[in-house]
């Protein structure tokens, strides 16, 4: 009996070898498992980021292309560049190129991912054919479907009278 108990005294619980490699395995089956959710969720979210670029680009350049319109006073296209020209002198430059759009100001550059199809400047009336108006349709590719914008800058008296350069 008192070996038994002086075994007792001495000895240390611990995990047996089997144990040990039950947990182990437990472990690296988790460790996986959240490997795999943690692919999963990174992937999704670099696609809900590139849907959200090609978003945030076109509210981007709808918005700079209505400023300029407001605020400028005269909208030219040559070839594939829309230019619009301020009361002060300022010019700002559309080059639209085959996967992207920059925007040329006199203080910065600004680039859309966004496809340009075509390019259409035309003069309309309204309803009650008194106003003129000079429309800028531009067709641009948005996730593989076609898509027109409108943006309408109105023509004024003093412009409709001005000589027609030659």
């Amino acid at each position: 009996m008192s070996k038994i108990t002086l075994n007792q005294k001495n000895s240390v619980s611990a995990f047996s070898i089997i144990e040990t490699i039950v947990g182990m395995a437990i472990t690296a089956i988790i460790m996986s498992i959240l490997f795999v959710i943690f692919n999963i969720v990174t992937e999704r979210m670099l696609d809900f980021k590139n849907q959200n670029q090609l978003v945030n680009d076109l509210n981007r350049l709808t918005y700079s292309i209505n400023k300029d319109i407001f605020e400028k006073e005269k909208m030219t296209r040559i070839d594939n560049e829309l230019f619009f020209k301020g009361y002060a002198g300022e010019k700002v430059t559309y080059n639209f190129q085959e996967d992207f759009t920059i925007r040329t100001h006199e203080t910065f550059i600004d680039t859309f991912k966004i496809k340009l199809k075509q390019i259409v400047i035309d003069t309309v009336r309204n309803k009650s054919e008194q106003l003129l108006f000079q429309k800028l349709k531009l067709n641009v590719e948005i996730n593989e479907n076609e898509s027109s914008l409108n943006f309408y800058k109105r023509v004024y008296a003093n412009e409709l009278l001005q000589k027609i350069p030659k």
